[in-house]
């Protein structure tokens, strides 16, 4: 009954607030009320469940009577290489032949040159297939065109949040056209709706007449129009070419009537959030206000620190990924994917693109979540990174008390260099790598089974929560496969001390959850006819060192032959590894980083002796950190092996070594604070 009533009242809120969440207010409103349902305690009856939907029912219906704009819009990247291509055929030929001129000043067509590296990306890249694209944002809500829009206000190609952004039909990497700069036109549609309200814009824009020729407008400075009675069912044209110009301003301004109705529904949909919420759950709200407020400060350091670097890839905003790079292969198979649910052919999308997988498997899904229910935005990720200090200070609170849960919290929230930073995430989620949501995922089972496991000192035995935590463990390894030989270790150690305990239920419901890592073998089979258990470049190409390496090495060493291809390999490896300096904001913070390190080696050393003490103890004190410590090592054993030797890799198995480090320190502190007392 309690399970029911959470995850009834969180699609509750999501009903409530509307699919797709596409501003940010929305996404914060149903991040922060989904941590309160998960963190409340739910009220005994169907009843509550059943006024909350009710009260969910009459706010939609409220919130559907309520006037909007209902734009349609058609946009598409505007790119051009020969005559008759389809924007060609069908955008108005003043209009496209005024774009094609301000297009060919800034690219030049010269076939001469089409082998040099500026006109590189006219061979390697695609042009349009058809004169408007497809949105995410319109999985849901039928668009004429593209999408349907009742409010419109972008300066840049990532705010205007274009989904053709990160196609792979454009993957330019090479040559004069940067991502970034890609050129893009929208066309707005305008209703009856929309009648009284202002477009503004700067620079040249194309109004369709009553007689259904254009009216060239260019506006030096920002200036307005009022759409007029006639206006209705026009057409509205305008191109940007950002490599020209790096901002532009378009908005549209509703009318009061139009304004009104938005005011509105903003207020209905928080107050249908919180009457779900109140309706559903009951006091204490101690645990629910704790965690609002480490997840308030997670979101607002992500934003904050995003808002700082090139592109801005995380929240609302929907920029091109860099060319040829591992985020926009993600975001680009998991769109198409979301594209694909929406055709109802979920065959092909839980395909993935790949009948064996070769790419990193799991950041596509999750994309293609994101997109079901964000539309064409990263509101999903920054939500996961919000929930990052949550998960670090329950981690931390399992071993020592609250103080020193919240120090080591606000440590790793504010922590600029290194690892064990919550920058260090954000910025690897905001390339789209799966680093991140991998980490997140581990401490969540982590987190868990620790409470889960008497042995562990955990006190919650419930079914629920051992499965959840063996799905989250085995998804961790969908998203990074390098973190399998710590999801084995973690799940091997809470099935043996359940054994012990004699809990056959604990080990079931732990191995129904874990079974979601067999998606990966199962898909590999069903497509494509092979078994591999992850990935096929997992089994060949990433994976350039073996263990018959280091032990050529070791003979060489013991020869006296410093100089082989085994050793010098291996050292390299190794040196890759073990001094690397982590992430670092700023080339100005390098010193800190070097003093950092030192402490990140120190953890190393930790870790290994918290588990060969444990093991010369019989496994039988202190095993709760061991398991925690061994867990570090596993995650670092993939960094002897694998293809490169990046921070970025390496980071979730310094984080757990730091993490010990933490505990460790913390609990001396304490000691020493009991023995003065």
């Amino acid at each position: 009954m309690l399970l029911i009533t959470k995850v009834g009242a969180t699609l509750l809120l999501l009903f409530a607030v509307g699919v797709p969440v596409l501003e940010t207010w929305e996404a914060i409103l149903l991040g922060s009320t989904s941590l309160a349902v998960l963190f409340g305690v739910p009220r005994r009856g169907y009843r509550y469940l059943a006024a909350a939907a009710v009260v969910v029912i009459a706010c939609v219906g409220l919130k559907s009577l309520l006037p909007r704009a209902d734009i349609a819009e058609a946009h598409n990247a505007f790119l051009v290489k020969q005559a008759g291509e389809p924007l060609q055929r069908a955008l108005p030929p003043e209009v496209f032949a005024s774009w094609k001129s301000q297009f060919d000043a800034l690219y030049p067509p010269d076939p001469a040159s089409a082998q040099i590296a500026p006109y590189q990306w006219r061979l390697m890249g695609g042009t349009p297939e058809t004169w408007f694209t497809e949105s995410s944002d319109a999985i849901w809500r039928k668009a004429k065109y593209t999408r349907q829009v009742d409010a419109i206000d972008f300066r840049s190609l990532g705010e205007f949040r274009g989904g053709f952004a990160n196609d792979l039909r454009y993957n330019f990497w090479q040559g004069q056209l940067l991502r970034e700069e890609m050129p893009f036109y929208v066309m707005y549609e305008l209703t009856r709706a929309s009648i009284e309200s202002r477009l503004v814009w700067k620079g040249q824009l194309f109004w369709q007449k009553a007689d259904g020729s254009f009216e060239e407008i260019v506006h030096p400075q920002v200036a307005a129009r009022v759409i007029e009675s006639e206006d209705a069912g026009k057409r509205v044209y305008v191109a940007f070419f950002p490599k020209r110009d790096r901002s532009f301003d378009f908005a549209f301004e509703p009318s009061r009537t139009l304004l009104a109705s938005r005011w509105a529904s903003i207020l209905l949909t928080i107050a249908c959030g919180l009457a779900v919420l109140l309706l559903t759950h009951r006091g204490p709200w101690f645990a629910s206000i704790q965690a609002l407020l480490i997840f308030a400060a997670g979101y607002l350091l992500s934003a904050g620190f995003v808002s700082t670097r090139p592109g801005a890839y995380l929240g609302r905003s929907y920029p091109p990924h860099a060319g040829g790079d591992d985020g926009l292969l993600h975001d680009a198979y998991g769109r198409s994917m979301a594209m694909l649910v929406r055709q109802g052919d979920l065959v092909q999308a839980f395909k993935g693109f790949e009948d064996v997988y070769w790419f990193t498997p799991g950041t596509r899904y999750f994309r293609m979540v994101e997109k079901l229910l964000f539309g064409d935005t990263n509101h999903l990720y920054t939500l996961v990174l919000a929930c990052l200090p949550i998960l670090v200070f329950y981690l931390m609170r399992h071993f020592v008390r609250t103080y020193w849960a919240g120090v080591t919290t606000a440590v790793f929230c504010v922590l600029l260099v290194g690892n064990f930073t919550l920058f260090q995430y954000v910025d690897n989620a905001n390339r789209g790598y799966g680093e991140a949501l991998g980490g997140a995922l581990y401490l969540l089972g982590l987190v868990l089974m620790l409470r889960s496991q008497p042995t562990w000192g955990g006190t919650d035995g419930n079914l629920r929560t051992v499965a959840v935590a063996g799905a989250a463990l085995a998804a961790s390894m969908f998203m990074r496969p390098n973190f399998a030989f710590a999801v084995v270790w973690l799940g091997a150690a809470f099935a043996v001390a359940s054994w012990r305990l004699g809990n056959w239920r604990l080990i079931a419901a732990l191995a129904m959850g874990l079974g979601f890592a067999l998606w990966m073998p199962a898909h590999n089979l069903m497509y494509g006819g092979e078994f591999y258990l992850i990935s096929k470049s997992g089994a060949t190409l990433s994976v350039p060192l073996g263990i018959g390496d280091y032990a050529a090495a070791l003979g060489d060493v013991a020869r006296g032959r410093d100089a082989t291809e085994a050793v010098s390999a291996t050292s390299e490896q190794l040196s890759g590894w073990l001094f690397d300096r982590g992430y670092v904001v700023r080339e100005e913070l390098m010193p800190v980083a070097v003093g950092l390190h030192a402490v990140r080696l120190l953890a190393l050393c930790l870790i290994v002796w918290v588990a060969v003490r444990w093991v010369r103890d019989a496994l039988g004190k202190g095993t709760d950190l061991a398991v925690v410590a061994i867990a570090a090592i596993f995650a670092h054993i993939p960094m002897l092996f694998i293809f490169s030797t990046n921070y970025r890799y390496a980071m979730f198995g310094w984080d757990l070594s730091l993490i010990v480090l933490c505990i460790w320190c913390a609990r001396l502190g304490e000691s020493r604070s009991s023995l003065r007392a």
